[in-house]
Parts: structure tokens; C-alpha cells; sequence
């Protein structure tokens, strides 16, 4: 997998709906590879960073990404545009945070989201240093959350479940969890499953085990 960055490039004779004055399009675009599991693909080689699935980040923290194939997440610092260096949130060589695996059934982080409401999604109920800052969906039908230390806590499993997907309201105090096994979304309050609603569009798995991302923002930062 190798994460990528496109800078826009602005051509002076674009006119206002996009083209230039030849005819052809407005924009070009300059591919930085920032992040691979393949050496010499990209600017940083994590083999960890393997058919990466959600990513989010807090107002003030880098980017966690989600590695379904090595059941982990790691966090990547992006700065100047196209500047990356990886950050290690435990102790080398284990600098990744550790997503539980259960004994059957696919595994492997997917969907992230990242929460700032400390009364929330708490490991220990009514103490807020021990709200969840990262909170991930699994295929192995789990929901764990992370308030620091080398792996997340897994707090809610639906057996048979295969959670593709994740959300987090505008409060930051409910899930909502894709379940592509059945065409369904689970709700999850205060790291409790509360309901199970019909989806006609779960969230699938991409179509292959190393994709790529991208964005077209001037900095990703």
C-alpha cells in the first residue's frame, strides 16, 4: 500500500469554469508517495501499512490509519505538504497501537473515528481521563477504543457481525457501525450496542489487499 499526495498546480490562462485557455483542464497534479509497506516506493517504508482501510486524527494529533492486514494502527505526521515522518505513540519496535484479534472470523481494523468528548466512550465508566481518543470498527465484529498504552480495549462485539465501517455523531456520543454480514448498521452508545438498523449501503472492503489514497488538497497538513 502507499499513501499518496496530490498537489495541485494552478495554471494562470484557467479560466473561471476550470479550463484553460487551450481547452484542457484547469489543474495539474504532482503524486508524492508519502507512505509504503514497499521499499522504495514512497517516501517512508512501514511494513505495518498494509491494506489500510479508516483514517482520522484529533485538531492536534497526526494522522491514524487503520492496517487491516497486520491488525494494527500507526500514526503518520504530514507537515509542509509532503513531509512525513512516523510517530511513534509506544516504544520501538512495537511503535504501532495493537487492534485485538478474536480466536475465528476475518480480523482486522477498518473504520476509525477519532473523539474529543471526554464524557464519552470512557473505558472505565465515570472517569474521563480513560475516554476513548480513537475508537475502531473491526471485521471480526468488535468495537475497541484506545486511551493510551500499547493496544485498544475491545468494548462491544456483535457475534457474526463484519464491521466494514465507522461514524461518529456531531455530539460524539454515538456510533454508528456498518455490518456488511447483513446489511445493517449497529448503533453504539457509551461503548454499549443499543440497536441494529437496516442499511441499503453498508461499507465494503476495498477490492484489493494494497490501495492507495489520495488527496487533492494544496497541504495535509
Amino acid at each position: 500500500m502507499s499513501a499518496t499526495f496530490d498537489t495541485p498546480i494552478a495554471d494562470a490562462n484557467s479560466d473561471l469554469y476550470g479550463t484553460t485557455a487551450s481547452g484542457g483542464p484547469s489543474n495539474a497534479y504532482v503524486q508524492t508517495n508519502l507512505v509504503s509497506d514497499i521499499a522504495g516506493l514512497a517516501t517512508l517504508t512501514d511494513p505495518s501499512l498494509i491494506n489500510p482501510w479508516g483514517i482520522s486524527r484529533s485538531p492536534t494529533s497526526p494522522f491514524w490509519v487503520s492496517n487491516q492486514g497486520t491488525s494494527t494502527s500507526t500514526l503518520y505526521a504530514v507537515t509542509g505538504g509532503t513531509n512525513v515522518v512516523k510517530v511513534n505513540v509506544n516504544p520501538p519496535p512495537d511503535a504501532f497501537v495493537g487492534i485485538p484479534k478474536t480466536t475465528a472470523g476475518p480480523q482486522g481494523p477498518t473504520g476509525q473515528v477519532n473523539n474529543t468528548n471526554t464524557d464519552s466512550f470512557q473505558l472505565t465508566p465515570g472517569t474521563p481521563t480513560t475516554s476513548s481518543r480513537f475508537i475502531f470498527a473491526n471485521l471480526n465484529g468488535t468495537i475497541s477504543g484506545w486511551a493510551g498504552g500499547q493496544n485498544s480495549t475491545v468494548v462491544a462485539t456483535t457475534p457474526g457481525a463484519v464491521y466494514t465501517g465507522l461514524a461518529i455523531d456531531t455530539a460524539q456520543d454515538r456510533l454508528y457501525a456498518a455490518n456488511s454480514a447483513a446489511s445493517t448498521y449497529s448503533t453504539v452508545r457509551s461503548l454499549r450496542l443499543v440497536c441494529r438498523a437496516r442499511s441499503p449501503t453498508p461499507i465494503f472492503p476495498p477490492a484489493s489487499s494494497r490501495s492507495t489514497f489520495r488527496t487533492s488538497a494544496a497541504r495535509f497538513t
